[in-house]
């Protein structure tokens, strides 16, 4: 399957890691691609699994973190250490994402 995933252009990613319908099996896969846009793709979708969440938490592409700091479903003990990140806008994201929930 990872292999059929691999084959894929581009555009058909996207598609895939956009899509709520997209199985976790796929979205777990697609969170591995060597595109970092296509796992931020991975990481804005709202049916993210949250172990997924977690390892995207420490992606090495700045712009995966952010998303992953906004994300409504990401726990409070990743956000805690993406407050600590050296990037002030994913700890600007992490305070947002904070003050989001005590609205509700």
């Amino acid at each position: 399957m990872q292999y059929a995933l691999g084959s894929l252009s581009w555009v058909m990613k996207y598609k895939l890691a956009c899509n709520f319908n997209t199985p976790k099996e796929i979205l777990t896969m697609l969170s591995k691609d060597k595109h970092w846009s296509i796992r931020c793709d991975v990481a804005a979708n709202p049916n993210i699994p949250i172990k997924i969440l977690k390892i995207l938490s420490k992606d090495k592409h700045s712009a995966v973190r952010e998303i992953v700091a906004g994300h409504p479903n990401t726990p409070k003990e990743i956000l805690k250490i993406l407050s600590k990140d050296k990037r002030s806008y994913i700890r600007r994201g992490v305070a947002n994402n904070l003050n989001r929930r005590n609205k509700l």
